[in-house]
């Protein structure tokens, strides 16, 4: 049969499945056209119509797609001589970026991944209306390539050559290219993610956002780069379909809901979610029942000026090696459909915001990092210590503000990057000193740790029933290769997903007063001029959005007294583990924070006194040797003490040493 008799039969054989199986769909589109431009066909409903004619869609695309427009405007109930684009959802030829070789040019395929770039909208000339330049007629010629423009051979009327393109008068369709990635998933070990180009036209362009999941369905085709010769696939795109991108658009059934409602209903659903998080890892409940609240998360606010108030609640876990840290983010990362992990190490500021890339025609365009895939979802971030200082910064305003601002290459953005973070940390030296502050032992900003709603301390310490317990946890999971689960992790995750979704609690009256006599009562020690500062509205803040999360585990509409007392005992506790400060026997939340604590402060006041006495009694310089003496003798501190605090003091820029041995304040 030949290619014309192949689309005379395509073509009616279109009109027929048209006209039995999608006549009401074909009628809604036409009525609404030219607004809707688009027909959505299932390529299931073809294979089933015709398995011959959706073989033939998944060879020759072009020339079906082409077949399946006419056979819509031979059909036309309304007249409209509609030019309709007609759109395959649920093509079954889907293959891994990774196979997308050669042998599928020209095919119809299917493909997943994320999208890591779109450009810019341009306008793609269709149509190009000439004039010749001999006898003023007009010449329209159909363009199909995007590089150059073809234009009539020889004038009709008057036989001339030469002819000028009518820009105004041509008609144009919008285009836009755009990047998109394999899921991280599908990777291997140590092999580097594969990328496509996207071309999409019309109705398709401006849908893609950079950090979307997507199935793209369209053809795969080829053109040779002018510069280097050399071939370069990409897929021009018929049909994009965004994936579970987020907790909320995980698709829960009916029988789901039902599973879910009833598992809310059981007394113990707070335990049995905990000991759902991370089960291969034994013990540290509290640093898990954090995380689970930090699946389910606060409830974002937006105030009526425009001022938003972030739900999300970001923890940093700090502890000794080998307790199983990068294998809670992992398992977060696993758990939250839309999550991202990376590691301190192999990460710069660039790779977490977004890079300033040049595109195929010399512009320059948004490459979308970490925080902005992972934009309403989690970031688990690995070895945050261990990141440079400059990238470090890129956090700090994704943490409050959940915004990324960036100024590169002409380009002032902002963009979301409303995420909850999990970091975690290694100590300084090593291993965790119950004795020296957490601010002294993690090499991070005060500005960074202020920012984290809980911050957790993960101590190893030896002890046999516990080494005992942790001992036959390990060997039994080696020996099963299995782990007991309370709740199985793909119900878990629905229920994560519908709570995310369908629950935003609000506070009662009753948990406002427990929140606000505990905020108080933790404030009025502290009115003392000597007291350090236990908490301020910060906390307050993140304890609010943990008690909002502990109702939503409940997917209750309120948050309740018993929640507000829940979200306290975890704030303490963290509190207690990294403020406190055993020389006042109090909380101090400069400790928390990472800044020197009320009771340093104090005595490096003492140190500046001392000089100051010393300089006017030894006229004009203290020397060191009876300073040291005098702040042992007086205050009991140790000669290393003073040591550290005078090098403070001269790192702050406070005092200096203008001759050996003598210090003088500044």
């Amino acid at each position: 049969m030949s290619s014309t008799d192949k689309s005379k039969t395509s073509i009616t054989k279109f009109e027929e499945f048209f006209s039995t199986k999608y006549k009401d769909d074909v009628f809604k589109v036409l009525e609404k056209y030219p607004d809707n431009r688009s027909l959505i066909v299932d390529y299931v409903d073809l294979e089933m119509f015709d398995p011959d004619l959706a073989d033939l869609l998944i060879e020759k695309p072009d020339d079906v797609l082409l077949a399946s427009a006419k056979a819509i405007k031979n059909i036309d109930p309304l007249m409209k001589d509609a030019d309709l684009n007609i759109r395959l959802e649920n093509l079954t030829n889907l293959i891994q970026l990774k196979h997308l070789l050669s042998k599928y040019i020209g095919k119809f395929v299917s493909v997943e991944g994320i999208v890591r770039k779109t450009d810019e909208i341009r306008p793609r000339i269709e149509t190009g209306v000439f004039e010749c330049r001999g006898c003023m007629r007009l010449h329209e010629v159909e363009q199909t390539n995007s590089n150059t423009i073809i234009e009539p051979s020889l004038c009709t009327e008057c036989g001339g050559r030469s002819f000028r393109l009518l820009q105004e008068e041509s008609i144009y369709i919008d285009t836009q290219t755009a990047r998109v990635q394999e899921p991280l998933e599908n990777l291997s070990g140590g092999t580097e993610p594969k990328q496509i180009l996207i071309i999409l036209e019309d109705d398709l362009v401006d849908v893609l956002n950079p950090g979307d999941k997507v199935v793209i369905t369209g053809t795969l085709k080829t053109f040779r780069e002018e510069r280097s010769g050399k071939f370069k696939n990409y897929i021009y795109a018929n049909f994009i379909k965004p994936q579970e991108e987020e907790f909320e658009e995980l698709e829960i059934s009916e029988e789901d809901e039902e599973k879910i409602i009833e598992l809310s209903k059981d007394p113990n659903i707070h335990e049995k979610i905990i000991k759902s998080t991370a089960p291969s890892i034994k013990g540290y409940r509290q640093v898990k029942e954090a995380i689970a609240l930090q699946l389910f998360g606060g409830a974002a606010k937006e105030l009526e000026d425009k001022t938003r108030l972030r739900g999300d609640i970001h923890i940093l876990i700090v502890g000794d090696p080998g307790i199983g840290k990068s294998q809670m983010l992992k398992y977060v990362s696993k758990l939250a459909p839309r999550s991202i992990y990376t590691s301190g190490k192999g990460t710069t500021g660039a790779g977490l915001t977004a890079a300033a890339v040049r595109d195929e025609l010399g512009g320059w365009s948004l490459e979308a990092g970490a925080l902005v895939l992972g934009d309403k979802g989690n970031v688990c971030v690995d070895e945050l210590d261990k990141m440079r200082s400059e990238d470090r910064s890129a956090l700090h305003e994704a943490l409050e503000q959940q915004t990324i601002s960036i100024a590169k290459a002409g380009i002032m953005a902002t963009l979301n990057s409303r995420c909850s973070v999990l970091a975690a940390a290694n100590p300084k030296f090593g291993r965790f000193d119950r004795y020296k502050s957490v601010a002294e032992q993690i090499d991070l900003p005060s500005p960074i740790l202020s920012r984290f709603d809980l911050t957790f301390v993960v101590e190893d310490k030896p002890n046999v029933d516990n080494d005992r317990e942790l001992a036959k946890h390990i060997l039994k999971i080696h020996q099963e290769d299995s782990v007991s689960y309370e709740i199985e992790p793909e119900l878990l995750r629905k229920y994560i997903a519908y709570a995310r979704k369908s629950i935003s609690p609000k506070l009662t009256d009753e948990s406002n007063k427990v929140l606000e006599d505990f905020y108080v009562d933790m404030r009025s020690g502290a009115i003392d001029e000597d007291a350090p500062v236990p908490i301020t509205a910060r906390q307050l803040e993140a304890i609010i959005r943990l008690a909002e999360a502990s109702a939503k585990i409940k997917l209750k509409k309120f948050v309740e007294e018993e929640d507000a007392k829940r979200a306290i005992s975890l704030q303490m506790a963290c509190l207690k583990e990294v403020g406190y400060d055993p020389e006042t026997g109090k909380i101090d939340v400069d400790m928390v924070e990472g800044r020197t604590p009320k009771s340093e402060r104090d005595k490096l006041q003492r140190v500046v006194d001392e000089i100051k006495e010393l300089q006017e009694e030894y006229g004009d310089q203290a020397p060191i040797n009876v300073l040291t003496s005098n702040l042992v003798d007086q205050y009991g501190l140790s000669e290393e003490k003073v040591e550290e605090f005078i090098k403070q003091l001269k790192h702050k820029g406070v005092i200096f040493e203008p001759s050996n041995g003598y210090l003088k304040i500044v």
